[in-house]
């Protein structure tokens, strides 16, 4: 046994060495050229040895060169320089090569480069109560390559970017990002091996917020070591978002040394000691690898800037080239200038392709817009203060009692009109034909032609302000703004109507994808603030933007077309009618009514408007200018509907002055599933004027900016703080995300619905309580991406004598955040405060003791209401002997009763008696001492004619209940029963 196992050992041996033999045979053996050198790990003494080695597979032995040990791992070399093996010493790169000394550069986003790895993780919050964390796929979210850039949208889920890098060197990270959703939570964070942050400020954490089409780049120091660099987005909206956050570019500094340098790609080149790549220029081009760029053949052959090689030129088309109208001269005369769209690609001198035409003829200029009037040297400009103009006359004076009506009406496009500004943006230098992009066309402005598919383009109008006024008690109009456009588009293009304000940062108020025919859209201001409005095309979406394809304008002729723009009731602006007002005494200009009062239109005098009504229009017009205000609301000023912090709903009082001041509410913690937490702060007022600021420090604001939010409710998203922090967070440091809840508190009353907004059911009491609760309805009509309705929220203050203090505000249970939708949000606020005052009759009287003819007097009040104020307290009142009316009442009528009764009783017994002695005494005499009765003498001895010789006594039946008792005595004694009723008597009975 012990000799098969040795035989088949020794087989196996013989055959592996045999294949060993085999395998050597098929390699030869290294010579001096197939060696080369590289570093082992560093040692725990600081060096490392340079050792020689052949590449693999493909030769084996030879003759190596000695190992060489180096003292110092910390080697590395300056940008354009790379470390030289064989000297051990920094060498500069040849052309057509680069180097970043001890750094590494990513700008190609076709796939995710090496050493980058990519996660997402499902979002657990309150927008997907109810939905298991398995039904979101995440696989549509998180860091994706486009191409040129790497983007990451927001939507349900966490999506984590990280980078692993080992510094030699102090160095740096520097990103090239744009991030302009307000949707999403951006944040870097860069730490060490033992996963504590390198920085113990805040700053470099989130990456500030950009416009659209802007790209902006963040630099951060990093310490020597391991370093673990994340780039982390969160969707805050369940909706998710339309605009990623995209990362163009990452460049680290100070890791280990480069060994070579690197090729240039394809389209750039380079000179000696180069550090990065240069672009070749127009109509040149570079295959990779290159020291300088190659020019095409000018006239059969193009390359845009940074191409790896040339391109035939087509014939051209009526597409390559555009009309403009020249600006108007002195005399206000104009003509059509063609020009061809830059840079031109095609051929003239080919058969079919089109030529440019010549200049059209002169004509007269378009009048200016309404409000302007024109000014030699400078064209279209606003009438001044004070005049108005139809754009067909010069500016004139308003008549007397009247005043300029401001606005902006652009319908005439001859040239960029005043207050506007034009830009076009793109990722590279490339991408658009010129800096401003849209182009006016007499009748219309359009986005122009010329621009790369992914160029950005914004058109943007400043206004100073509104002459209306907000209400405070309900959304209302201050000011309009409306347009007409239209898109024309070969692919899924996309046009957005954008505000921005100070008070509100930038929003998107509208977007329209695809090609869409001429429509007209208007939206109302319902804030008073300085505006800029901006309309911004792009020819495709963002997801093939960024692309890479064979030519960067597959979409030439798309553009969007804008007719008209038009904002009325503004501060400056030109004027194109006026309106009548009051004036002065002395004639000198108009005046405003009084608040509260409104212009007659056919006296023009100020009349006062009715009570709780406002005015907001600063020329009101007839009584209709007078606004009332919601449910519970007044307006003591005529200025703005607000809610008394005493007020009276439903003939109940209630007096909120204790619980007025702003209030702060923690939301429910919420979590990502790798434990990444995250809440919501409230801040709420009821009455008064009291206003609540949230305030974004950080990712929503743009930078060197402080957004804050002021409302009457507003909700704040915090990232909570660093390990070792105190408290929850550090306010100012991680605030962001910052949305007004209820711009507007529109009516308190205790009914559960009001104006379109109600109560959630939770929260509604059954009818057959005794305690009413009183509910506070708010609302922010401003329409968004997830509520086109706009965001509501209620309060609803309820009675609870035992909670203490200001009381407890809850959130529902169904709806741990507030909300169930994300746009109604709903409160419960519990309070002793909540409940009314009582009244006269609902208190309770308690009297003390009689002494000195005096008793105190006091009050108890339930527990569905509190005392008041002026419950009197410490009162005492005279004593009383005598018994209250009801109670005298009561004993009287008791006393004569039973007076009553006992005189009845009395005379039934003296009757009785009565009876009974008569009865005794006709028995007594009935009998004699023989048995014999003695019976009267007769009158007569005769009988009448039919008469009997018979003699009867009758004794009639008693009537009534007391006869009959009186009548039916029971016998004296035991066995006798009643008398007879009746006593016959006859004479041929005997008497015994």
């Amino acid at each position: 046994m012990q000799r098969g196992v040795t035989m088949r050992f020794f087989l196996i041996l013989v055959v592996g060495l045999i294949d060993l033999r085999t395998k050597a045979d098929n390699f030869r053996t290294c010579q001096p050229g197939d060696f080369h050198y590289e570093f082992t790990e560093c040692d725990e003494k600081g060096g490392r040895w340079r050792v020689s080695v052949p590449k693999p597979g493909v030769c084996e032995g030879g003759a190596p060169n000695p190992p060489t040990r180096t003292e110092d791992c910390s080697i590395s070399c300056d940008p354009g320089w790379f470390l030289d093996l064989n000297k051990l010493e920094c060498s500069l790169c040849p052309n057509s090569t680069y180097s970043l000394g001890g750094g590494v550069y990513f700008d190609n986003w076709t796939k995710l480069p090496s050493g980058f790895s990519s996660y997402t993780e499902a979002l657990r919050s309150a927008f997907s109560a109810g939905r298991r964390r398995g039904d979101v796929d995440c696989g549509a979210y998180g860091w994706q390559p486009r191409g040129d850039v790497l983007a990451s949208r927001g939507g349900q889920c966490a999506a984590v970017l990280v980078y692993t890098v080992k510094l030699v060197k102090p160095g740096a990270v520097k990103y090239t990002y744009q991030f302009t959703d307000d949707n999403i939570i951006f944040e870097f964070q860069a730490q060490d091996k033992e996963c504590q942050s390198i920085d113990d400020g805040d700053d470099y954490k989130w990456p500030p917020i950009t416009r659209e089409g802007q790209w902006q780049t963040r630099t951060v120091k990093l310490k020597p070591g391991l370093n673990v660099l994340h780039w982390k987005t969160i969707g805050i909206e369940a909706g998710g978002s339309s605009r990623p956050v995209m990362i163009k570019s990452i460049q680290i500094s100070g890791v280990a040394h480069s060994s070579e340098c690197t090729e240039c790609p394809a389209g750039t080149y380079s000179e000696p000691g180069a550090s990065e790549c240069k672009e070749c220029e127009e109509n040149t081009y570079a295959p990779r690898g290159s020291s300088k760029c190659l020019p095409c053949d000018p006239v059969t052959e193009y390359a845009p800037k940074g191409s790896a090689e040339c391109l035939p030129r087509p014939p051209c088309t009526s597409r390559d080239y555009y009309e403009i109208d020249s600006p108007c001269d002195d005399k206000n005369q104009t003509r059509a200038v063609y020009k061809w769209v830059e840079p031109r690609v095609c051929r003239i001198k080919m058969e079919g392709s089109v030529r440019l035409p010549p200049s059209g003829e002169i004509k007269m200029c378009p009048p200016c817009n309404p409000g302007m009037h024109y000014t030699a040297g400078q064209g279209c400009v606003f009438c001044p203060p004070g005049e108005h103009s139809d754009g067909l006359s010069p500016c004139k004076p308003c008549p007397p009692s009247t005043a300029p009506n401001y606005g902006y009406q652009y319908q005439w496009w001859t040239a960029m009109p005043p207050r506007m500004a034009a830009t076009c943006m793109s990722s590279d230098d490339i991408g658009c034909n010129n800096s401003e992009g849209w182009q006016v066309a007499g009748d219309h402005i359009h986005s122009g032609r010329g621009h790369a598919d992914d160029a950005y383009l914004v058109l943007s109008l400043k206004v100073g302000g509104f002459r209306g006024r907000e209400m405070g008690g309900r959304p209302m109009e201050v000011g309009r703004i409306s347009f007409t456009f239209e898109l024309s588009c070969a692919s899924d293009c996309e046009f957005v109507f954008m505000e921005a304000s100070s008070k509100k940062g930038v929003i998107v108020l509208k977007r329209w994808t695809g090609p869409q025919p001429r429509m007209y859209y208007n939206y109302i201001v319902t804030r008073n603030d300085s505006y800029t409005f901006s309309w911004a095309f792009q020819k495709v979406s963002w997801e093939k933007s960024y692309l890479k394809s064979s030519t960067l304008r597959m979409y030439e002729t798309d553009m969007a077309k804008v007719f008209n723009i038009n904002v009325t009731n503004t501060i400056d602006g030109g004027a194109s009618s006026c309106l009548p007002c009051p004036q002065t005494s002395e004639a000198a200009g108009c005046i405003p009514c009084p608040a509260g009062q409104y212009i007659e239109n056919s006296t023009t005098e100020c009349t006062p408007c009715p009570a709780n009504t406002v005015v907001t229009d600063p020329l009101p017009y007839g009584p209709q200018s007078c606004l009332p205000c919601g449910v519970g609301l007044t307006a003591p000023d005529h200025l703005t509907c607000i809610v008394q912090c005493r007020l009276t709903v439903d003939n109940y009082t209630y007096d909120l002055t204790n619980i007025s001041s702003a209030r702060a509410v923690m939301g429910s913690t919420l979590f990502t599933s790798s434990g990444t937490k995250f809440y919501h702060m409230f801040n709420i007022s009821l009455c008064g004027n009291t206003s609540v600021v949230c305030t974004n420090n950080v990712t929503y604001n743009m930078e060197g900016e402080v957004s804050t939010v002021v409302s009457r409710v507003c909700r704040s998203t915090i990232v909570p703080g660093v390990e070792g922090m105190s408290g929850l967070f550090r306010v100012g440091a991680i605030a962001t995300q910052s949305v007004s809840l209820g711009d507007h508190l529109v009516g308190v009353t205790t009914s559960p619905s009001y104006l379109n907004i109600s109560v959630i059911k939770e929260f509604v009491q059954p009818n057959h309580t005794n305690r009413r609760d009183l509910h506070f309805y708010y609302s922010t009509p401003m329409s968004t991406r997830a509520c086109p309705d706009g965001r509501s929220t209620t309060i609803t203050l309820r009675c609870d004598p035992d909670q203490p203090g200001d009381g407890k505000v809850t959130l529902p249970q169904q709806c741990p955040d507030g909300t169930c939708d994300g746009c109604n949000f709903h409160f419960l606020w519990s309070s002793a405060f909540g409940c009314p005052e009582c009244s006269e009759s609902e208190l309770i009287v308690v009297r003390g003791e009689c002494k000195d003819g005096k008793q105190p007097v006091h009050y108890i009040t339930p527990k569905t209401c509190i005392a008041p104020d002026n419950l009197p307290q410490g009162r005492t009142v005279a004593c009383s002997t005598r018994l209250p009316f009801i109670v005298e009442v009561i004993v009287l009528s008791t006393v004569s009763m039973a007076l009553m009764l006992c005189l009845l009783l009395f005379c039934l017994w003296k009757k009785n008696q009565r009876l009974e002695y008569k009865y005794m005494k006709l028995v007594a005499s009935a009998s004699s001492k023989d048995g014999m009765m003695e019976l009267p003498p007769a009158e007569s001895c005769a009988l009448d004619d039919g008469e009997e010789e018979e003699v009867q006594f009758t004794q009639n039946a008693p009537r009534g209940i007391l006869s009959k008792l009186k009548h039916n005595k029971v016998a004296p004694r035991e066995g006798r029963g009643l008398l007879v009723d009746s006593l016959k008597i006859s004479s041929k009975d005997p008497l015994t």
